[in-house]
């Protein structure tokens, strides 16, 4: 693969671009009249800042909704990333030298570019700036909303977007779910976190996941109702998951229309 085929990019709404990482992760670029927010980093292979710059060339800031490599290994070539504080551990843990050869050899999409140097992949750690929930990212005439749903990971966060009625959702909402992580809450928790920001649906209508076909996006916030509705299912037994297996682990998986969930049977 040549490094310049790693990226696709389309735009999804005005000032919106949703960035495919090699069909592995989304990314996104949301321009306000002053500033950008990049929404996670990808992997880091790539140059991300040659392609934002082909979009925008406003001033950017860089948040990650969580601390999973394939959402922060792209943040070595930024100065200053945001992230909140629940994860912030992540970005230490997962850029030793052991993590980075057991995600090339078992998680990366294959095959990777021709100049692809993993002694040289995520080379520095950026500043960090940490984050709670409710923290505002001012683009000018367009505001960010830090959403915090604990579950998937514990700082895991979405970003509402009220001016143009849009929620980025990470991997908080997206076809599968994954709640069978070590890190991950229990299902009943997640169902809890998942209702509140369920009452809050009147701020959006379409949501932008983590990992999705970039042709479907964005996708209708009634895809968040099934979700909530399939988990309570789970919860008094009247549907059961099959079996999945992860490089992350097992879990048992129910799908809901175009959502899902990954989870533990013994971690409800």
């Amino acid at each position: 693969m040549k490094i310049e085929e790693w990226f696709k990019t389309r735009r999804v709404s005005s000032g919106t671009w949703a960035i495919d990482d090699c069909g592995s992760d989304i990314m996104y670029l949301i321009a306000g009249d002053k500033k950008c927010l990049l929404v996670d980093t990808g992997w880091g292979i790539g140059d991300l800042p040659k392609l934002i710059s082909s979009l925008s060339t406003l001033p950017l800031t860089v948040i990650n909704t969580h601390g999973h490599p394939d959402h922060t290994y792209g943040n070595s070539v930024f100065n200053q990333v945001h992230i909140h504080e629940a994860d912030k551990y992540f970005i230490d843990k997962l850029s030793s030298a052991k993590s980075k050869k057991w995600i090339v050899e078992n998680v990366l999409p294959k095959p990777l570019p021709e100049n692809f140097n993993p002694d040289a992949w995520v080379a520095k750690i950026p500043s960090i700036k940490t984050i709670k929930d409710g923290y505002v990212f001012d683009l000018g005439n367009r505001h960010l909303q830090t959403v915090s749903i604990p579950g998937h990971s514990l700082g895991s966060v979405c970003l509402l977007d009220r001016e143009n009625r849009l929620l980025f959702t990470g991997d908080t909402i997206q076809n599968a779910t994954w709640l069978h992580l070590q890190e991950s809450l229990s299902l009943s928790q997640f169902h809890k976190n998942l209702m509140q920001l369920q009452s809050r649906m009147d701020e959006f209508d379409y949501f932008l996941p983590g990992h999705a076909n970039l042709e479907t996006l964005p996708l209708p916030k009634q895809n968040i109702d099934e979700l909530v509705a399939g988990i309570k299912q789970i919860l008094k037994g009247k549907q059961v998951g099959r079996e999945e297996k992860t490089f992350a682990g097992d879990g048992l998986r129910c799908d809901f229309g175009s959502t899902g969930i990954v989870y533990r049977p013994n971690h409800l």
